[in-house]
């Protein structure tokens, strides 16, 4: 993840819409690795309060992943790529 110390910075922060668009504009690349960031991304949107959004990115990533028979990430995840905890997004 290119800017995984400015992600992480973000969800530090309690900035998880922020984090979100950075999400958002690292899946330009291709494939699987894009599904999963949009799909962290639209977890995070939700987390934020904006579920309209957020719904129709995990509906977009989620039928990416579903066609590369791959299982949809969890939130956690991020987190663990990250070397964060997750209860810290949980507390803000």
């Amino acid at each position: 993840m290119p800017q995984a110390e400015r992600l992480r910075r973000l969800l530090r922060e309690g900035r998880e819409l922020e984090a979100a668009r950075l999400l958002q504009a690292e899946a330009s690349a291709a494939g699987a690795e894009r599904a999963r960031l949009e799909y962290w991304a639209g977890l995070l949107l939700i987390h934020a309060g904006r579920e309209v959004e957020g719904t129709l990115a995990l509906e977009r990533a989620g039928a990416a992943l579903e066609l590369l028979d791959l299982p949809q990430p969890a939130l956690e995840g991020l987190f663990e790529e990250l070397g964060l905890e997750f209860d810290d997004l949980t507390e803000t």
